[in-house]
């Protein structure tokens, strides 16, 4: 099985390069056929070929291959291996029919796919920890999954399934928002933040592949295809601005409290996909597509890379406790230090080119001073918690250090990183040097376009500024509400439970112990309680009655023989 493995990586991988050669060259193609004709209605099944999804397939399949040779190594001593790569295949193929289905109908294969496959990925482990984050991933899930049907009941009524038509939505104005929801859910904005920082508790190659650039962008590319929808629908996408730039700012915040290391790396991951949703809610659809793509490389070689600080540490996730791992892991941290480059945005990196085309549209879209307010903050934040994690990782600048005994980096691992590693540093070059859609000539001031370069330095000088704060009462307090994710963990787990326990002992003492026991078992005991006294009663009286009789019959019947 671990031959298979490394086989069915080596095929994505080839898959993967073939789509993105592909994808610069091939003309727009559209395959079409019935599936089902009715009365009133056809469903038909139709495959589209574009540049977009031949580079967002190119992406999915060339981090498979990377997570799939990185199997090998990480989880070479698992008992259901076999299992674990059955289902990364049955979730790598429904990423692709969701990527490739322009139809509603025939794309529910693929968003339901992803959900049942992402919720066996996240219990692999079978312990309550995973099957917790699994509930709770499965429940915000079904939550899009129901907004989705309301979405294609809505299409239907419109008389075309096809998404991706270029029309607008008129007869119903509220599609937009529903649409936007049900993204929402599964790219965890707020409310919905809470599932993704849980889901760590999936294995690692789990975490790079589906929590980093499957599974989470599937809400941003379905809104991405579906771009015609919002044509009009200013209300929505300014919705989905206000959320975006929330969620921004609550990611960056609580990164910085955050001590396990993957749950930090999952809200970067939460913070650029709020980057993407941004772009998308201020009309510049190429732009966030052309992020999505390049961020998805280099978190994926982040979230590698982490895998193997842990799993060299004894599976310990606290970042207090990985330091020195610069002279362990050379290789593993160079790379680890090329994806944190990549997310800050530093120049000629694949983030460098899609993180400042956000920047720069968005100064030039004339928004309101809270919107530049929570995007400023947001973009220092993420500078600030990667500096922290590599302090952290490399020269354990933190307070505390662990002596244990450290694996050493393999061929496996390090050929895993090959890829994502040359992605992370030339991919955000060649599709801004390919792709006409963004070839865009942006007029800015020097102080505009040197504000990226600023907000890096000032996330430094702020992490900096913060390893010197002496803690009392009231940063405990910011720590606590920082830690639990502005209370969205609460709002998500301990709330729910909390009322519908309340609630379940309210019914119990209103029906199981109320009326519906008076009516039930208790009120037939008494009632045939008293029916038995008052037989019991009515008997008495017969017998005395029988008894009195039988005396007198007996004493007449003595007078009679007697005369």
């Amino acid at each position: 099985m671990v031959h298979f493995s490394k086989i069915l990586g080596l095929i994505f991988s080839v898959l993967g390069g073939l789509f993105f050669i592909s994808s610069f060259y091939m003309p727009v193609i559209m395959l079409d056929w019935s599936v089902w004709s009715g009365l009133s209605i056809n469903i038909q099944m139709a495959v589209l070929l574009d540049q977009v999804s031949l580079l967002f397939s190119a992406a999915v399949l060339l981090i498979s291959g990377s997570v799939m040779n990185y199997c090998d190594w990480y989880m070479n001593d698992e008992v259901f291996f076999k299992r674990f790569v059955y289902l990364v295949g049955v979730f790598v193929l429904s990423m692709l029919l969701l990527v490739f289905i322009p139809n509603m109908i025939c794309l529910l294969i693929g968003w339901d796919g992803l959900g049942i496959s992402s919720f066996l990925l996240v219990v692999f482990y079978q312990n309550s920890k995973s099957l917790t984050a699994g509930m709770l991933t499965a429940l915000v899930n079904r939550i899009g999954d129901v907004l989705l049907l309301v979405s294609i009941m809505v299409f239907s009524c419109e008389g075309s399934w096809l998404v991706y038509l270029n029309k607008s939505i008129y007869e119903t104005p509220s599609l937009p928002l529903i649409m936007i929801l049900a993204s929402i859910t599964k790219s965890a904005q707020m409310p919905f933040s809470a599932w993704l920082p849980a889901a760590m508790a999936a294995p690692t190659p789990v975490s790079s592949l589906v929590h980093s650039s499957t599974l989470v962008t599937a809400g941003v590319y379905l809104l991405l295809r579906s771009k015609y929808v919002f044509l009009g629908g200013d209300e929505s996408l300014f919705v989905l601005k206000i959320l975006s730039c929330m969620t921004l700012l609550m990611a960056g915040s609580c990164a910085m409290m955050e001590t396990d290391l993957k749950k930090v790396v999952a809200l970067s991951t939460l913070s650029q996909l709020s980057v993407m949703l941004f772009s998308l809610s201020v009309g510049a659809f190429s732009i966030a597509f052309f992020h999505l793509v390049s961020h998805a490389f280099f978190k994926a070689l982040l979230f590698l890379c982490a895998g193997v600080a842990i799993h060299s540490n004894k599976k310990t996730q606290d970042i207090r406790l990985l330091g020195l791992n610069w002279e362990s892991l050379p290789v593993t941290m160079s790379c680890f230090m090329i994806a944190v480059m990549a997310l800050c945005g530093t120049p000629f990196f694949s983030g460098f080119y899609s993180k400042d085309m956000v920047f720069e549209v968005s100064l030039l879209g004339g928004e309101s001073i809270c919107v530049y307010f929570f995007l400023f903050v947001g973009f220092f934040l993420t500078s600030a918690y990667s500096i922290r994690l590599v302090s952290s990782l490399f020269f354990g600048l933190s307070k505390s250090c662990v002596s244990v005994i450290r694996l050493e980096e393999t061929a496996v691992v390090k050929w895993s990183y090959l890829s994502l590693v040359v992605s992370s540093c030339v991919v955000g070059w060649l599709i801004s040097s390919l792709c006409e859609e963004l070839w865009v000539s942006l007029y800015l001031n020097l102080f505009d376009k040197m504000a990226p370069s600023v907000l890096a330095v000032v996330g430094v000088v702020f992490y900096s500024l913060t390893t010197k704060i002496e803690l009392n009462k009231w940063h405990l307090k910011i720590s606590w509400f920082l830690s639990s994710m502005w209370g969205l963990k609460s709002l998500s787990t301990q709330l729910p439970a909390k009322f519908s326990m309340g609630l379940s002992c309210y019914v119990e003492k209103v029906l199981e112990k109320g009326w519906l026991e008076n009516s039930g078992p208790q009120g037939v005991l008494v009632m045939m309680s008293k029916f038995s006294r008052m037989s019991e009663m009515y008997h008495g009286y017969s017998f005395l009655k029988s008894l009195l009789l039988s005396v007198l019959i007996v004493f007449f019947s003595a007078v009679v023989l007697l005369m």
